[in-house]
């Protein structure tokens, strides 16, 4: 029914003009009448008992209206959208030096700063554990006292007879690997407003999932959800970060206890403390093959560091469980995955979800196994490369048409990779060694098959054809309402400016569901055709009516409908957006799609929330090592993505290059250094990330594999970009300098050590 008009046509992100100008409003520029500023207390030690609190000197300061903690929260006092086991405010134990202690409502910045400082607070120091392999023993210090252990999660899958197919393999490969904490680094700080009126609370933020933040921060102070209101103006960046409550929730109990609205804004140095962060990995990793290189079994352990709380750790461990077969057909799978709690900085979702992780392992393993019986690490993977019909560790089936050998062999191509003897220079210098290094990936989309996911999505049209499209995504910058407003163009025959967005506000949009997990091209996409299907239908009957043609000879774009092979034969959707007005034929339509849901029995999956639509990647990188200093520059990366179909080319290459660059930085460069859970590199100073000098020349490649589900054959592009970069660095790494490393990121030091020992360095 629907097809893509633009396709091959980009488009300006609708929110980009007003950001590159600096029109565009974030949290950080609300500001409302007799609004205080808030500010929070956090803890000196990483793991201590709270033996005294004592506010009272603050409360009497002058400019001071309220000090808040624990017992000012009049709702729940734990939140967590997996398992509610984090404190808003620290009641009688800090667990890691992000915990919120209290909180200061006052008149302005020095009265709140002063008070904060007057507040008396005696700890006793409680021992802490800070290796999460060490913490998994039966002695280990816990975590949290609350806790029996500090296993929080163990996902286990079995598949096959990993014993026999280790048996039957000719060549066995087994490593360690570690992967660095990693923050997201999101340009806009976490922050919120918060306005109680007595009767409403309403919330200025910026995060991940609108409807959720409502829902929790009702629970939170006890109030009925349609008493919170929750605002996304704009959103500067997330990458996971803002998936779970910030700032919503406490800041919210300081507006409700003041009584006045409150604005509450972390500088950077809070915010690398407190925000959840990409957890540091140690994973083993065991691959066995045939020497014709066909795998028959694989055998891997993943532990992950998770900080003292849930959060989204559960189910990290869960998808990297479920990706650790990579993107290959593996008969035969012993694996385990934990996620363990720590005293460390709170672990949690960060883009790729566990995915560039297990691909750092399991991809580096399998150019080891390509090595050691002389395959080409092309033709090891186009061997054992997923197809139609392959059948993942999970029990999930690709009972559809897959690009990822594709992937491959463009890459390849692009690459000249079979050619690379004769072209690339090894060694342009005495002191410089240059290497290529490939890596394929899959990635599931959204949130898992048994879990119900869902998007709703408004539109309605008025009688002179102009549009409002109502969604709650959460822009985070991807593009995501771009594209979806681009499909709406493409259902309904309007042109991109004659359709308006409306910002996202709990009390007016529809709840479409978090941005994350790559899935609101998908999920909302749907829902948006859904919602366009009755409007559509009105603008065809009234414009058949109007030209005597029937409804199934009309064609609707760029602001037409017209008679199929006579194009000068139509009317404008203006007018028959009127026609159809005048007949009160609705123009108004509402879309609620619904997660897939399994065609199996659950008895068929060794995995109990499966993934069944997957995102495919290859990416070739070329890297030049310095093996005086032990610099490593990436100088080109060749990426092809199977993106099922392109909504908006220019949106679909932004993704490339972005998730390329943050690659880079977890390859090269970015790990938050902690000591017994002290933060040692809480700024830009310490903490690296790649700039505009340390961009590599990228080569993007799009492909289109058409998803028989997806809107318009669409599937999401976010988090796949990102996913094989770092595994591909790591193998380019070790092409040029013939020596591996096994934790990234391949520091100079590393490297330099590397080379030094020449057995690796690192895990």
């Amino acid at each position: 029914m629907f097809k893509r008009i633009h396709s091959g046509t980009s488009s300006t992100y609708v929110e980009g003009i007003d950001k590159v100008t600096g029109r565009a409003k974030f949290t950080f520029d609300v500001t409302l009448p007799g609004m205080l500023v808030g500010k929070f207390l956090y803890p000196e030690y990483p793991h201590a008992r709270i033996k005294r609190l004592d506010t009272a000197v603050a409360e009497a300061m002058p400019g001071v209206v309220a000090v808040v903690t624990h017992r000012d929260v009049p709702g729940e006092k734990l939140f967590g959208y997996v398992v509610k086991d984090q404190p808003v405010f620290a009641i009688d134990e800090v667990c890691f030096v992000g915990d919120i202690v209290a909180g200061v409502v006052a008149e302005d910045e020095d009265a709140a700063e002063a008070a904060l400082a007057a507040i008396e607070v005696e700890y006793e120091p409680l021992p802490g554990v800070f290796d999460p392999r060490a913490a998994m023993k039966p002695d280990s210090p816990l975590a949290r006292l609350d806790r029996q252990d500090n296993i929080i999660s163990h996902q286990p899958i079995l598949w096959g007879d990993p014993d026999k197919g280790f048996a039957e393999a000719e060549v066995i490969v087994e490593h360690e690997y570690a992967t660095g904490a990693v923050d997201q680094l999101f340009l806009e700080c976490e922050g919120t407003v918060a306005d109680w009126d007595g009767n409403v609370l309403t919330i200025y933020t910026g995060g991940q999932h609108p409807h959720r933040d409502r829902i929790q921060v009702a629970e939170q102070l006890g109030l009925p959800a349609n008493r919170v209101r929750v605002i996304y103006s704009h959103v500067g960046g997330g990458f996971g970060g803002k998936d779970e409550l910030h700032t919503q929730a406490p800041v919210g109990v300081l507006a409700y206890i003041a009584g006045r609205p409150v604005k509450l804004i972390r500088n950077r140095r809070e915010s690398m403390h407190t925000h959840v962060k990409r957890q540091r990995f140690y994973i083993r990793y065991k691959t066995g093959v045939k020497k014709d290189g066909r795998i028959t079994a694989i055998e891997v352990e993943a532990v992950l560091d998770a900080g003292p709380y849930t959060n989204a750790s559960l189910p990290v461990a869960g998808f990297a469980a479920e990706h650790a077969a990579g993107c290959y057909n593996v008969p035969n799978a012993r694996i385990n995955a934990y996620s363990v709690a720590t005293n460390n900085l709170n672990g949690g979702a960060m883009r790729g979800f566990g995915g560039p992780e297990m691909a750092y392992a399991q991809e580096q393993n399998l150019d080891i196994v390509a090595e050691q019986i002389g395959l080409d690490p092309i033709e090891i993977r186009l061997k054992n490369g997923m197809e139609k019909g392959s059948v993942m560790p999970t029990g999930a089936e690709m009972d559809y048409d897959i690009g990822l050998k594709e992937t491959m062999r463009r890459a390849a191509q692009a690459a000249n990779w079979q050619e690379r003897g004769r072209w690339l220079e090894r060694q342009p210098a005495r002191h410089l060694r240059r290497g290529l290094g490939m890596a394929s990936i899959l990635h599931g989309m959204g949130v898992a098959r048994t879990l119900m996911d869902y998007s709703r999505c408004c539109i309605e049209m008025a009688p002179d054809g102009s549009v409002v499209l109502q969604t709650g995504t959460a822009d985070i910058g991807s593009g995501a309402r771009t594209a979806q407003l681009l499909m709406a163009v493409d259902a309904l025959g309007v042109r991109p400016e004659d359709i308006r967005l409306t910002r996202i506000d709990t009390e007016t949009t529809p709840d479409a569901g978090p941005t994350v997990a790559s899935r609101s091209t998908y999920m909302v996409g749907k829902a948006i055709l859904q919602a366009a299907t009755s409007i559509r239908n009105s603008l065809l009957e009234a414009a058949g009516d109007e030209l005597e043609a029937a409804v199934e000879d009309l064609e609707i774009g760029q602001g037409r409908i017209t008679v199929r092979g006579v194009p000068e034969r139509g009317v404008s959707v203006k007018a028959a957006a009127r026609k159809a007005w005048e007949a009160n034929k609705p123009l108004r339509g509402e879309g609620h799609s619904v997660y897939w849901q399994p065609p199996k029995p659950m008895s068929e999956y060794t995995y109990p929330v499966p993934h069944s639509i997957f995102a495919f990647a290859t990416q070739i990188v070329q890297v030049l090592v310095d093996i005086e200093t032990g610099q490593v520059k990436v100088e080109k990366v060749w990426a092809a993505h199977d993106v099922g179909k392109v909504i908006n080319p220019l949106g679909a290459l932004g993704q490339i290059y972005g998730g390329v660059v943050q690659g880079l930085g977890t390859a090269l460069t970015e790990e938050l250094q902690q000591e017994e859970g002290r933060l040692m590199n809480a700024s830009l100073e310490g903490y690296l990330v790649p700039t505009i000098m340390e961009s590599p020349e990228i080569v993007p490649m799009l492909l289109e594999t058409p998803h028989p589900d997806g809107p318009f054959g669409a599937i999401g592009l976010g988090e796949q970009t990102l996913d094989p970069t770092a595994a591909a660095i790591a193998n380019a790494v070790a092409d040029a300098i013939g020596v591996r490393l096994w934790e990234i990121p391949m520091t100079p030091e590393r490297v330099l050590a590397a080379l030094e020992t020449g057995r690796g360095a690192g895990a």
